[in-house]
């Protein structure tokens, strides 16, 4: 079986009306499209055998090779006929001018050229239908090869649009992730008035007992003890209440995600709980002395 190499198999591939590019022969070995195997010695390159690279051209141009094949016998055959045909009647024409018989040989000769007119028209007509094919199947390879090497951009490009959106998306990702807890942090509320926290802290109270109140408003610092635990003098929360985006209660050590006013409102229980606890501890200690 013949064996081609690339520059071989690109001359048939010219001839088919295929492709005049070393680039997209060598581009469809790669892609598996023609069948080939690297020589021996590397500096031979790539070996296409004959079987396979017309099952190709089958694909590409289905029944163009059967036609070409059938054209060319034409072509070679019909000259030859013409040439045996011509022999022939000449040999006749010899054997008809020895008889002398000279109407005879006209009428033979000119038997002869028409003949001979008929299969050139013949000849010139197939020719011309040929053509036809030929412009119309390189119109269709020009379209074919421009649409592969379109979509061979496109493809290279959304591979690369493809990556570059992983990128950024897997970036985006890691921002994303790294700014959480700032961004946690930024939207928690970092100042409170004193004013503000005096009305929590009476909203607190109104649930206890009214002589326990009476006592505890009587503690005139108490609401300034509560409130500096958590604010400064500014009014601007306390850095150590505040740690990877969530409040800390500096009573309890108690997390809370958002919510400031719970937070302070349970703290200011904990804190009258405690008082309370002591009160109760001194009236039963006097109680017990009388």
């Amino acid at each position: 079986m013949e064996v081609y190499n690339v520059h071989q198999a690109l001359k048939i591939l010219q001839e088919y009306y295929i492709t005049d590019s070393i680039q997209m022969v060598t581009r469809w070995i790669r892609e598996g499209k023609i069948k080939a195997e690297r020589s021996a010695n590397r500096k031979e390159g790539w070996r296409i055998y004959h079987d396979d690279l017309f099952e190709f051209i089958e694909e590409q141009r289905p029944g163009l090779p059967e036609v070409m094949g059938v054209y060319e016998w034409y072509v070679e055959n019909s000259f030859s006929m013409l040439a045996n045909d011509h022999r022939e009647k000449h040999n006749k024409l010899d054997s008809e001018e020895v008889k002398g018989d000279s109407t005879h040989s006209e009428e033979l000769m000119k038997q002869l050229m028409e003949e001979k007119n008929q299969l050139e028209n013949q000849l010139i007509n197939m020719q011309d239908e040929l053509n036809l094919v030929y412009e119309q199947i390189t119109e269709l390879t020009v379209k074919v090869q421009k649409l592969e090497e379109e979509n061979a951009f496109l493809i290279g490009l959304y591979e690369q649009m493809d990556e570059m959106y992983q990128e950024l998306e897997k970036k985006n990702q890691q921002e994303s992730s790294n700014e959480t807890p700032k961004t946690m942090e930024r939207k928690l509320k970092k100042e409170m008035s004193i004013e503000d926290f005096k009305m929590i802290f009476e909203k607190v109270i109104k649930g206890y007992k009214s002589e326990t109140i009476n006592y505890i408003q009587q503690e005139n610092k108490l609401i300034n003890e509560i409130y500096t635990l958590f604010f400064n003098e500014d009014g601007e929360l306390k850095n150590e209440v505040i740690d990877d985006g969530e409040y800390i209660c500096p009573l309890t050590k108690k997390k809370y995600k958002k919510n400031l006013r719970s937070m302070l409102k349970n703290a200011i229980r904990t804190k009258l709980e405690q008082i309370l606890n002591s009160v109760d501890e001194t009236v039963l200690a006097n109680d017990s002395s009388r």
